[in-house]
C-alpha cells in the first residue's frame, strides 16, 4: 500500500478555510478522481504539531490517499499531469494561499 500526501506549508499571512475544504473541496476531489484514480481512503488530518514539546503548526492540514499499487500511484502522478486535475487546483485560492507539498511513501504493515 501506499500513502500519498498533499502537506499544506504554512506561513506568516496564511489562511486556511478548514469548513470550505471538508464540504466543498474534498467533495471535488473524491468527484474528480472517480474512474481516474482507484484509491482506498481519503481522508484529511488538521493543525499537525510536534507531539513532544513545542506548540509550532507544522501544517494546518495533511491530505491523504492510500492506494494499493505503485500502479496506482502512477495513475494519480498521471491524474496530476491531466487537465482532468484543473478544477483542483483553481479551487485551492477559495480555501487556502498555502502551497501543497506532494509526497509518496510506501506503507508496511508488519505482523
Amino acid at each position: 500500500m501506499y500513502s500519498i500526501r498533499a502537506t499544506y506549508i504554512p506561513r506568516e499571512d496564511m489562511r486556511f478555510d478548514r469548513n470550505y475544504y471538508v464540504k466543498y473541496h474534498m467533495p471535488l476531489a473524491r468527484k474528480q478522481l472517480t474512474g481516474r484514480v482507484r484509491y482506498l481512503q481519503m481522508h484529511a488530518e488538521f493543525d499537525m504539531r510536534v507531539l513532544m514539546g513545542g506548540k509550532d503548526l507544522r501544517s494546518p492540514c495533511v491530505f491523504v490517499l492510500h492506494v494499493e499499487t505503485k500502479e496506482d500511484v502512477e495513475a494519480f502522478r498521471e491524474f496530476r499531469r491531466s487537465p482532468d486535475v484543473v478544477p483542483l487546483r483553481e479551487d485551492i485560492e477559495k480555501y487556502t494561499n498555502c502551497i501543497p507539498e506532494w509526497t509518496v511513501a510506501e506503507v508496511l504493515n508488519p505482523r
